[in-house]
């Protein structure tokens, strides 16, 4: 047993967020209730330590404990065999790492994902989306229209999910971008810095209706540039549907996340007032877990639902 193991495994971090540091301390405990091995994680100074929000090395990788099904599982496992040119599903990331939010997108949209031939996913966004979404047919993974390319951004931003879908005869698309444990404050100013193009200040002027003026001086350093860069993308998406927008969806605990979204929503032409003329729809966690409890009734899907809300909001 882990507890007799005089070697130290670490729970504590000291840059971490209050709420990181809450959502580190709960993975660990989750980890230790189903037996799972904490692996090792090299720090900042170099040492390899043994970390409580890491699996080891065969929970991870042949048990993918990570992953709260065996349909999550193959679902990671297609996504990684046909993933696009330069897409970043981090390996060994994915795999190990119990606080990333990619594990997160698939344990929570891996199921839907794979049930379009059915009405659950549509059920499901009508759920969140009545309004917008009548009928969903492919939901995507680290998704870009064209990294690289252009005609959308000229560089590699991606959807963490991409969602097509249907309203009447409109064409739609959700693109959306998963938080859980990070602050925003990851990317810093030289990053922000590499990362940015001309294209963004261009895309963002020609949406007077979106932006307020001179909001890309602002929205161009951290902690608002990784928001802004997904939600060009999606402004850029839209010349290929009908309709589209973006989802941000992060923790209501996680109060970085919603400070960054406040502060993203003072650049935007009046967003509280109507989104869909911005597109741009920030959402809690919470609201799409409860989802999944109305779109799976029946007790063999129950499982996996009900430990999704154990696990990343320990209810």
């Amino acid at each position: 047993m882990e507890n007799m193991n005089k070697e130290k495994i670490v729970v504590e971090v000291e840059s971490d967020t209050k709420f990181r540091a809450w959502a580190r301390k709960h993975q660990n405990d989750w980890r230790c209730e189903n037996d799972y091995k904490a692996g090792t994680y090299k720090n900042r100074k170099g040492e390899l330590i043994k970390l409580g929000s890491i699996l080891s090395k065969e929970d991870a990788f042949k048990k993918g404990a990570n992953f709260l099904s065996p349909k999550i599982r193959e679902t990671v496992k297609n996504a990684l065999e046909k993933k696009q040119k330069g897409a970043l599903i981090s390996e060994p990331r994915i795999w190990n790492n119990l606080l990333s939010s990619q594990p997160l997108c698939f344990n929570l949209f891996g199921e839907l994902s794979l049930a379009t031939k059915t009405n659950l996913p549509s059920k499901f966004f009508r759920e969140l989306f009545p309004e917008r979404v009548e009928q969903v047919s492919e939901i995507k993974f680290e998704y870009s229209p064209g990294r690289g390319d252009t005609k959308y951004l000229g560089d590699h931003s991606a959807f963490d999910v991409f969602v097509n879908y249907t309203n009447g005869n409109k064409s739609g698309f959700i693109g959306i971008e998963v938080k859980y444990a990070e602050s925003l404050r990851e990317e810093n100013k030289a990053k922000a810095k590499k990362y940015y193009k001309d294209d963004y200040k261009e895309l963002t002027e020609n949406n007077p209706q979106i932006f307020k003026s001179g909001s890309s001086d602002v929205l161009r350093e951290p902690p608002l540039s990784q928001i802004w860069r997904d939600h060009l993308l999606s402004i850029a998406t839209k010349q290929d549907y009908d309709e589209g927008f973006f989802v941000f969806l992060f923790p209501s605990q996680n109060f970085q996340c919603q400070d960054g979204v406040n502060d993203y929503q003072k650049n935007l032409i009046n967003d509280n007032i109507d989104k869909s003329k911005t597109g741009f729809y920030p959402r809690y966690l919470e609201d799409f877990i409860d989802a999944l409890f109305y779109v799976y009734p029946n007790v063999d899907n129950k499982h996996w639902t009900r430990e999704l809300k154990k696990r990343y909001l320990g209810e």
